[in-house]
């Protein structure tokens, strides 16, 4: 089977290359990068560069890119997500068998749901880099919870990075990794309720103001929001600006009636296992890493070479992940409907705050939010 076919499409000044997603093809057998494309002020001499491609396999032009190399997949990696679903839309159109795109998936519902009827009317599949999912330890600690080694759940704990970015910023921009491993394992939302704050005053739409990276409107430099999940157990996001930490609190953490599990995203070690009800603490109970072969005692110090590569190991999966699905026709992985839930619940996270209210699934058509909101003064 000839390597399918790959155009890169990235931003200089508006969201880069994302995570180097044009990259990761050159470690895949079963896909070969042929053109990239950047609007930048120096187009794409600087990508033809690193990925070793003659002159004439670079654009300045995105569309005519996929006009004249008819790709068999399309990469979108830039991390400004204001163009993420108008080049979904045309590459679909194009008639590419898959799309891989950086995170967040799109800025809004309606862009989400335009992005999935126009991949579902050409067939195409669409993978979504989120990178953690993909981690080899992120399977095992799948494995642990149906195991039942951490006893019956209770409560997914997620918190963002906390930094300057702490609030709306840190739930759009790393919150949709937290979101979808709450989803993904504590199964869909069935409702939200959540308290949105600014200086500690609930936020009203007059709050809003334009969020970076193309993330639409923003409000609140404090999150607490609450979520039912399809399986059982309670999730919970919190974000506080500048929470103080000197490593931040970015994770989830699975609270169990006999142990709990914590993720650190982006982190090796990955994931770590405590076998014992965190209320217990009449006695030591360590919290033992996880590895891609299961919980062990300790893992080898790695550099910090030998994390990068090892976290850029977890986007290739992603990558490859796509491609698997194009051959088998089935959805990826981390695909366009999992990108729609988080969507979905940053979106119910402040029409609950701005209503006042519980929001239910399936959503309402019309949901209180910030996009009408007054212009940022």
């Amino acid at each position: 089977m000839q390597p399918m076919r790959v155009a890169a499409i990235g931003r200089t000044g508006r969201g880069d290359w994302g995570h180097s997603l044009d990259r990761i093809w050159a470690g895949l057998e079963a896909a070969r990068l042929v053109a990239v494309a950047d609007d930048g002020p120096d187009g794409p001499r600087d990508a033809l560069a690193r990925n070793e491609l003659p002159a004439d396999a670079g654009y300045a032009d995105w569309r005519r890119m996929i006009t004249d190399v008819k790709p068999d997949v399309v990469a979108i990696c830039q991390r400004w997500i204001d163009a993420h679903a108008e080049m979904a839309i045309a590459a679909a159109e194009a008639g590419v068998k898959g799309i891989f795109m950086e995170k967040p998936f799109v800025p809004t519902r309606a862009a989400a749901d335009a992005v999935i009827a126009a991949c579902r009317k050409s067939g195409t599949k669409l993978g979504l880099a989120f990178a953690n999912r993909h981690a080899p330890a992120y399977a095992i600690v799948r494995d642990l919870i149906e195991d039942g080694r951490i006893g019956k759940v209770l409560e997914f704990r997620g918190r963002g990075k906390e930094d300057a970015r702490g609030g709306g910023e840190d739930l759009w921009v790393t919150g949709c990794h937290i979101l979808d491993m709450m989803a993904d394992l504590g199964g869909a939302p069935l409702w939200c309720s959540a308290f949105v704050t600014e200086k500690g005053r609930p936020i009203g739409r007059a709050d809003a103001v334009p969020g970076p990276e193309g993330i639409g409107p923003i409000a609140g430099d404090a999150i607490a929001a609450t979520f039912g999940l399809g399986n059982g157990p309670v999730g919970s996001f919190a974000s506080v600006r500048e929470a103080g930490l000197k490593q931040p609190n970015f994770g989830l953490t699975i609270v169990g009636t006999k142990g709990a599990i914590h993720i650190r995203p982006d982190h090796v070690p990955y994931a770590y296992l405590r076998e014992a009800p965190l209320w217990r603490i009449d006695k030591p109970h360590p919290w033992k890493p996880i590895g891609a072969e299961g919980v062990v005692e300790s893992l080898p110090a790695l550099s910090d070479a030998e994390r990068s590569e090892e976290r850029a190991a977890w986007s290739r999966r992603a990558a490859a992940d796509l491609l698997a699905a194009i051959v088998e026709d089935r959805e990826p992985e981390t695909g366009m409907f999992a990108g729609r839930t988080t969507v979905e619940m940053t979106a119910a996270v402040y029409a609950s705050a701005l209503s006042g209210r519980r929001i239910d699934w399936p959503l309402e058509a019309a949901l209180p939010g910030l996009a009408d909101a007054a212009p940022a003064r």
